[in-house]
């Protein structure tokens, strides 16, 4: 993975970014002039989940590679604040149990899913969902049944596993 920092026009913040070798984003943080900030793994009222839709270009002039530990310092900064959430969440999805939600967004990690609590978000993987589910399905808003097989910490993300789309919406 490789890490990169834009700063933006005046008043459109910093963003980073960490990227694979192809340019896909993985994780996004944006630090606005005001001090907030958005991660990927979190949606936002305003921006949804936002994470770069197209591969970016390390090369352009405007982004300037950076350590991967000033990332991570930067992303484990929210996740400290965010922990206690994160911890209410783990309890009250817990490994094995069964869980309804919808498709939120598709992301390089896999499909997104809101589980309807607390803005849980769960995690399947897109591959294995797109092979047991009509294509006319595989769209946001469509309700997904599964069961939790474990949590990505890096995200704060519920695992998912045996997901199916119901169809309904």
């Amino acid at each position: 993975m490789r890490y990169l920092k834009d700063v933006q026009e005046p008043g459109m913040g910093t963003w980073y970014f960490e990227i694979n070798e192809q340019g896909i984003a993985y994780r996004q943080i944006v630090i606005h002039d005001d001090g907030s900030i958005i991660t990927s793994n979190r949606k936002h009222e305003q921006h949804h989940f936002m994470l770069a839709e197209h591969p970016l270009d390390s090369e352009e002039p405007y982004y300037e590679e950076i350590h991967q530990d000033e990332f991570n310092r930067l992303w484990s900064q929210q996740l400290v604040a965010s922990a206690e959430h994160w911890n209410q969440t783990k309890s009250k999805f817990p490994v094995g149990a069964s869980v309804a939600g919808y498709i939120e967004a598709f992301f390089p990690q896999g499909t997104l899913i809101n589980l309807l609590a607390q803005d849980a978000v769960g995690l399947v993987d897109t591959a294995l969902l797109e092979s047991l589910t009509p294509a006319e399905w595989m769209y946001p808003g469509y309700r997904v049944m599964a069961r939790v097989s474990g949590y990505d910490e890096i995200n704060q993300w519920v695992c998912l596993k045996e997901a199916t789309v119901t169809g309904e919406k």
